[in-house]
């Protein structure tokens, strides 16, 4: 079994022809770096999963030789899951897998052989591969996560009792119920999303969030 480093392999450094960011992780209590849309649209995914328990970008090196010429690849994310297994993932433009496919051959073949002699798996992902609106509930829901808003215990306890008696509802219909104020409908509505974004109230994550989205505790 490899030990894989948890500090970054190689730099992200700007680039004026894709996109690069940061989010600040919960989950590995670190900055996570991305250097395109893409792998910012994976890195909060994987924030939000339950079933990951760490990822980490950038974060091995792997040597490989093409004929007598030493190569270098390195992937964009190791995964660890509370499963036990661990992978390590590209994530690539579809279109920029066709344009290099040559290119990229030799690199994929290397992380399989690396991969296969360690006990870890390799996956190749593209756009087609994430779920746009499971990218808009994790971005959105990153924001009430670690809110600077301070909550209210009374608050949130009378939505999840409310919510408690009945099997599911929509977002609109719980604040209908549990206030006929519009300015105390938007004081609730925010610790609705705190406690979605907490997991202590339950939707289908593969839908996108909206008024209507049904949920249940």
């Amino acid at each position: 079994m490899v030990i894989i480093s948890f500090k970054k392999s190689r730099k992200i450094g700007r680039n004026s022809l894709s996109l690069t960011g940061q989010i600040t992780s919960i989950k590995n209590n670190d900055i996570v770096e991305f250097e395109s849309q893409l792998e910012g649209n994976l890195t909060y995914i994987l924030e939000r999963r339950l079933d990951v328990e760490m990822y980490c970008e950038q974060p091995i090196t792997i040597e490989y030789f093409e004929g007598n010429v030493k190569r270098h690849y390195t992937p964009d994310f190791y995964v660890k899951y509370f499963s036990g297994s661990e992978e390590l993932i590209e994530v690539k433009y579809q279109k920029d897998l066709l344009e290099k496919k040559e290119a990229l051959e030799g690199k994929f073949r290397a992380a399989k052989e690396f991969c296969n002699g360690n006990n870890i798996s390799f996956r190749v992902m593209t756009e087609e591969d994430i779920n746009s609106n499971v990218v808009f509930n994790s971005k959105f829901l990153s924001n009430y996560r670690r809110s600077p808003i301070k909550t209210n215990l009374g608050d949130i306890e009378y939505i999840l009792e409310t919510l408690a008696r009945f099997e599911k509802m929509k977002v609109n219909d719980l604040l209908d119920e549990c206030s006929k104020d519009d300015q105390r409908k938007a004081e609730l509505l925010f610790h609705v999303w705190y406690l979605i974004s907490n997991y202590l109230i339950n939707f289908n994550e593969e839908e996108k969030l909206s008024m209507n989205t049904l949920i249940w505790k």
